[in-house]
């Protein structure tokens, strides 16, 4: 029987596809559910900025599902002093639009037919804990946002980007990341997100949607990381960004030569 050859682009794919599909294993067996009244509570491996477990409330009507989180990430926030100030609304709002969800009140609610149940999930899952992790700021930077500051390193610097961008991965899931920094004659495309509590939970989330789009992308896209380090850095962290290739700057290194190369165009 002759043997079959496979490319170092091939075998590349197949290792990414192992990587998503140990992950959505463990998504599915850390995930459980209970009937409460006409919603189906859903609790998630996935931590908020308080170590509790993401909780999303779901029921039908009809052929369409109904998401809400029970207010529950607003008032999380709000019992650590947040306050939705005009330039935190503007920031709030395209969260949501970016992820197709509402705010009813502190409820983060979604609506979604029953066949597109899973990509709604993922997204709505996707903007509790950006709501979550931008919005939970540290008590010294309590009146700014760490994405309004990278924006305005970037203008400093001139550093030209495209933001809120999305792109489909292989397993037909959208990701969004905050910043798209264009291929050059010299620089590969380059998609940045910025994680302002580098935890475990965003770090993984993160590397599910690259290692989800890379695929889908140009082979030499890189990921580039921007880690607010005056909120602390979780334990291994970092080094599981390093360990699967991603650029990784800490905000108070955003300065040095080598990571304002790794930006500019």
């Amino acid at each position: 029987m002759a043997s079959v050859k496979i490319t170092q682009v091939e075998a590349d794919i197949l290792n990414i596809q192992k990587l998503i599909d140990d992950y959505a294993s463990w998504l599915r067996s850390e995930t459980a559910f209970d009937k409460i009244g006409e919603y189906y509570e859903i609790t998630t491996p996935y931590l908020d900025n308080a170590n509790d477990y993401l909780q999303i409330y779901v029921k039908q009507d009809g052929n369409n599902i109904f998401f809400t989180d029970d207010s529950a990430t607003i008032h999380g926030l709000k019992m650590y002093g947040f306050q939705l100030t005009p330039n935190r609304k503007i920031y709030l709002e395209r969260i949501l639009y970016q992820y197709g969800v509402e705010l009813k009140g502190d409820e983060l609610v979604a609506k979604a037919p029953i066949n597109g149940f899973a990509q709604k999930k993922h997204l709505f899952i996707q903007a509790m804990l950006r709501i979550d992790d931008m919005f939970s700021v540290s008590k010294s930077k309590v009146s700014s946002f760490f994405l309004d500051d990278i924006q305005n390193f970037f203008a400093e610097r001139e550093i030209y980007y495209s933001d809120n961008v999305q792109f489909t991965g292989i397993s037909g899931f959208a990701h969004n990341y905050d910043f798209l920094l264009q291929r050059t004659k010299t620089k590969p495309e380059r998609l940045c997100q910025a994680v302002n509590n580098p935890n475990k939970s965003s770090m993984g989330n993160i590397l599910f949607a690259w290692n989800d789009t890379k695929p889908a992308r140009k082979n030499e896209s890189q990921l580039i990381v921007i880690l607010n380090d005056q909120n602390s850095i979780a334990k291994g962290v970092e080094d599981a960004f390093l360990n699967y290739e991603a650029k990784v700057i800490r905000w108070s290194e955003r300065n040095k030569e080598d990571n304002i190369a790794l930006l500019s165009a």
